[in-house]
């Protein structure tokens, strides 16, 4: 019982969670000294927050347009996780086991969804 309820509880905030760790060390990667580094960085900060792309980061580098990138970005992480948390606890019995095997195919799509849509983007700058 007791895990039914931590799914519903935190399966939302396990998501947002990793997702801000994610993009919180491809933004040290990316203030560290390099081209690598810098690459490998902003690929991290797009797995984790797809929809900065959406709000023109790479051109319109503004403050609010990267606050409101991320944050949007975060909130639908919450949305993926609580949506996975309300399918696992469907059953009788769940356990995280159910939420990772819901969630992985979603945070997958995402994250192909967000280098997909910075691939566009850079394909037309280009």
């Amino acid at each position: 019982m007791s895990y039914r309820i931590a799914l519903r509880r935190r399966g939302g905030l396990i998501a947002a969670g990793a997702a801000a760790g994610v993009a919180l060390s491809g933004g040290l990667l990316i203030a560290a000294p390099g081209r690598l580094t810098g690459l490998v960085g902003f690929a991290l900060v797009v797995a984790a927050c797809p929809l900065v792309v959406a709000f023109g980061v790479p051109l319109a580098a503004g403050f609010g347009a990267i606050i409101s990138g991320v944050a949007a970005s975060l909130a639908l992480w919450f949305a993926i996780g609580q949506f996975a948390a309300h399918l696992a606890t469907r059953e009788p019995i769940a356990d995280w086991g159910d939420w990772w095997a819901i969630v992985w195919p979603l945070s997958i799509a995402m994250v192909v969804g967000g280098g997909g849509g910075f691939a566009l983007f850079a394909l037309g700058v280009l």
